[in-house]
């Protein structure tokens, strides 16, 4: 386990939501940070999707959901999809 330092008023803000849902402090601001982590992660593999530097299959692969729901994702992004029914076969094998 790592320690890091958050400015008071973040904290302050973490335990009056953490005692609103009824856990520990701690706890509640590792769940916060891990959902903003996959947040800016998602982000950044739609971007570089966009940017066409990686391919809807890698980066399903790199979000962890299959090629339906990385379709999802780059639709509602509002990312066009160049995506062909071949390309879709072959990522299918």
């Amino acid at each position: 386990m790592k320690v890091i330092k958050v400015e008071s008023d973040i904290y302050r803000k973490a335990e009056k939501a953490s005692k609103a849902q009824g856990i520990k402090t701690n706890v509640f601001i590792a769940q916060a940070l891990k959902q903003g982590l996959d947040v800016m992660t998602e982000k950044s593999v739609l971007e570089l999707y966009r940017a066409r530097k990686i391919t809807l299959q890698r980066a399903a692969e790199m979000l962890t959901v299959d090629i339906w729901e990385m379709i999802e994702k780059a639709k509602k992004a509002e990312i066009h999809l160049d995506y062909s029914m071949e390309e879709l076969a072959e990522d299918l094998r």
